[in-house]
């Protein structure tokens, strides 16, 4: 709308609707703040609820500080240039409202630690569950009907603004006050790192008693589950004494250890002897009951582990990017006994793992061109040396440096390695001397009865996975700046087929969205139950604790110059600077019906290369959903390739149209193209250039339509299309290969020309390989 049309019709509206000046400032204000959380995708009626419960604690001072000043600053970045989306790592309206008032600060203090620790959706469930008990038990002002999706909303917007606060820095310090204990904090889903849902349920009533009245209440847990994160909601966010008695360090205290409002009893009964080495079932014992007692010991209040139906909220351990291979390492080094700090199988192993990674990445490759659906098509000649996996040994290495983090790399042992585990097969590969030795003890002393090959079968799945890991994040742009990016401890699961299969030989087909899929899985659970993630149809972007994952490909740039393996990882939740929204993914737009324009056959003998099909504007249109933006690009096109009117008509096409597009279809169109190589021509404007009898120019920019060829049955072998000089127009030749449709896909393998190789030696390179080929000027 023009500026003047706007403000005549803001007079017009003036005049008929006068604004009503006795509104009430107060109720204004209110609905302003109303407004704010939703767009902030938060919900005000909730977060009125939890703070009535949460909001009673009166938070340790020196905590509080410390939060306030994490939360209250933050950045923001548009997602690329003149983008409507920013990433908003800064405080949102939920932690805005926060620092202004200490009840809701409280409430977003302990909504945030407790997100930490457990999975967002189990969590709300649990809350949902525990706030309906204490109704039921008549709780005085306790919330009849709480609202799941808007509980899970407020722990997104909390966690979200909130996740570089370094709770993980509490429980490392925890973890050094168990020395003899680390092999019980090291378990894979420890219980001592996550709270069931009735020590949730009576902690939401119980702490806050125990902190009005720190004469006359203590609290008692019977086993240890949950000591973490109990340790830091009783101690270090409310200052509360907690002492663990009878542990193998002895009792440990945090605070003043002869008045201690919080005794947690360490129990054998969590950890029975011959069910942890069982992953199969669950091998720790029942959730503790909580006791409320009075100055005598007299039980007051008891919340028993059958009280509410969940017996567990599903644990979320997470750890920083940096050193998080580290933590794998060693945990599964010591599963079975401790292994000194010094020894040097960590450092034979990690050199191995960065070896291993630079070995499977040199037979990854990309397949042109893939057909819908899993089954991939590939060239009658081979894949091109340019589809293989063209991530750099430097990248690998830097990749590893954070993950690997506190264990010093040895590149020549890593090069070392690589000579020596190329071109093997998998049970050929030698591994480090001293994991050698360690499988052969595990035998000797009869921790493990499995076979010596067996046992080395699966020590090389598990570095597969960790290689896996460092080949995904040596794919990240500026992968120095995620250091603090927050990752789920992952169990084991299948990363891909093919790799997890891999004998060492073959070569490995991956699909264009593994890496996105990977890094995602790390960042957040799939709650579908299958070993990928699926938000969304043509998701793009996925946001979780702040943290924006994207593809590498997202802006405007000519497809020549983007490398589809690249991802990018930005602090900050998407944000629409026209609205105010917030969102936690961005996806395509649902395709839209349009006039498609056929390609067209046009030079034969000689061509002058030259752009036939102009993009004159692009305009990108975000739309909100409930939980994600919808993106849908608008291209503005002009045929100019023709000399007069009369040609545009007898060739059936309009001067004018418009085409719509995004970016996880151009993602996955682009994974199908092969690069032209470098050339030693300098790539200037030139006069006519010969063309062969099986090879023609065309026009058009909607390729994968019906058979997709210019001319049908009778193109020639080779197509040269018309976009030169222009990136959008060669960007749309690429994006609409694959259509949102099934309506078909191109029947010729794409061979994209890159600024670095000429025309000539673009179309010359396409006629020394085998089949049928769109070359894209």
């Amino acid at each position: 709308m023009p500026l003047q049309t706007q403000l005549s019709l803001s007079i017009e509206l003036a005049k008929a609707f006068p604004l009503r000046e006795a509104v009430n400032s107060a109720v204004e204000q209110l609905v302003n703040l109303v407004r704010a959380l939703k767009k902030n995708g938060s919900d005000f009626l909730v977060e009125a609820d939890l703070a009535d419960i949460f909001g009673r604690g009166k938070i340790e001072p020196s905590l509080e500080k410390d939060f306030r000043e994490v939360v209250k600053t933050g950045t923001f970045r548009p997602l690329y240039a003149d983008s409507p989306i920013v990433l908003d790592a800064g405080p949102g309206a939920t932690v805005r409202r926060a620092i202004r008032d200490s009840v809701y600060m409280s409430c977003v203090i302990q909504l945030s630690f407790l997100g930490w620790f457990h999975e967002e959706t189990s969590l709300a469930e649990t809350l949902v569950e525990s706030m309906r008990t204490r109704f039921d038990l008549n709780v005085p002002g306790a919330t009849a009907d709480p609202e799941y999706e808007g509980i899970l909303k407020t722990l997104h917007a909390c966690s979200s603004q909130t996740s570089h606060y370094r709770w993980d820095d509490l429980v490392a310090f925890i973890e050094t006050r168990f020395p003899h204990s680390a092999t019980f904090f090291r378990l894979h889903r420890s219980p001592l790192r996550f709270l069931s849902s009735n020590l949730l349920l009576g902690a939401m009533d119980y702490l806050y008693l125990a902190q009005s009245l720190p004469e006359d209440r203590i609290i008692v847990m019977d086993n240890q589950m949950g000591l973490i994160p109990m340790v830091i909601w009783a101690h270090y966010i409310l200052g509360l004494t907690v002492i663990i008695k009878s542990c193998p360090d002895g009792d440990v205290a945090f605070g003043d250890a002869g008045n201690p409002q919080v005794i947690i009893k360490w129990s054998s009964m969590l950890f029975p002897q011959g069910r942890l080495s069982n992953p199969q079932s669950n091998p720790f014992g029942p959730p503790p009951t909580i006791y409320l007692l009075d100055a005598d010991m007299q039980v007051v209040l008891e919340t028993k582990p059958n009280l509410t139906g969940r017996t567990r909220i599903d644990g979320q351990e997470c750890h920083r990017l940096k050193g998080y291979g580290t933590t794998f390492l060693r945990r599964w080094l010591n599963r079975k006994f401790l292994i000194a700090d010094d020894d040097p199988i960590y450092v034979e192993t990690a050199n191995f793992v960065v070896s291993f990674s630079i070995t499977i990445c040199k037979v990854m490759r990309r397949v042109p061109f893939s057909d819908h659906g899993s089954r991939i098509r590939k060239p009658e000649n081979g894949v091109p040396t340019q589809c293989y996996l063209s991530t750099e040994q430097w990248r690998i290495l830097n990749a590893s440096e954070i993950l690997l983090s506190g264990i010093k790399l040895d590149k020549g042992k890593i090069s070392g390695f690589v000579d020596r585990l190329s071109g093997k097969v998998l049970e050929d590969m030698a591994v480090p001397t001293s994991v050698k030795a360690h499988l052969e003890k595990l035998i000797l002393e009869k921790l493990n009865d499995q076979a010596p090959e067996l046992m080395k079968s699966l020590f090389l799945q598990e570095m597969k996975q960790l290689a896996s890991w460092i080949l995904s994040f040596a794919q990240v742009i500026n992968i120095e700046s995620c250091v603090d990016l927050p990752l789920r401890i992952a169990p084991g699961w299948m990363f891909c087929t093919e790799l997890m299969n891999w004998n060492g030989l073959d070569k490995i087909d991956i699909e264009s969205d593994i890496w996105f899929n990977m890094i995602m899985k790390l960042m957040k659970k799939d709650t579908t139950g299958g070993n990928s993630i699926v938000e969304s149809t043509g998701l793009f972007l996925t946001c979780h604790q702040g943290w924006s994952l994207f593809y590498g490909c997202v802006g405007d740039f000519d497809p020549g110059q983007i490398n589809c393996e690249l991802l990018s990882i930005e602090r900050g939740v998407p944000t629409n600077t026209r609205t105010g929204e917030r969102k936690y993914r961005i996806a395509d737009a649902p395709s839209v019906d349009e006039d498609s324009k056929s390609p067209h056959l046009m030079d034969r003998e000689t061509y002058v290369p030259r752009c036939a099909t102009n993009v004159h504007k692009r305009v990108e249109h975000y739309s909100s959903r409930s939980d994600e933006f919808w993106l849908s690009i608008k291209f503005d096109i002009e045929e100019v390739g023709f000399q007069d009117r009369t040609a545009i008509q007898r060739n059936g096409l309009d001067h004018r149209y418009s085409l719509y597009a995004s970016y996880a279809q151009f993602q996955e169109a682009l994974w199908g193209v092969v690069k032209t190589l470098p050339c030693s021509h300098r790539n200037e404007d030139s006069g006519p250039l010969s063309l062969d009898l099986d090879t023609r120019t065309a026009a058009g920019l909607t390729w994968g339509n019906g058979d997709g060829d210019a001319g049908g049955n009778l193109a020639p072998r080779i197509l040269i299309c018309l976009v030169k000089g222009d990136a959008r127009s060669r960007w749309l030749v690429v994006n609409n290969i694959m259509p949102n449709s099934d309506v078909g896909t191109l029947n010729r393998y794409i061979l994209l020309r890159s600024a670095n190789c000429c025309e000539d030696c673009a179309v010359k390179a396409a006629g020394r390989m085998k089949g049928n080929w769109l070359v894209v000027l």
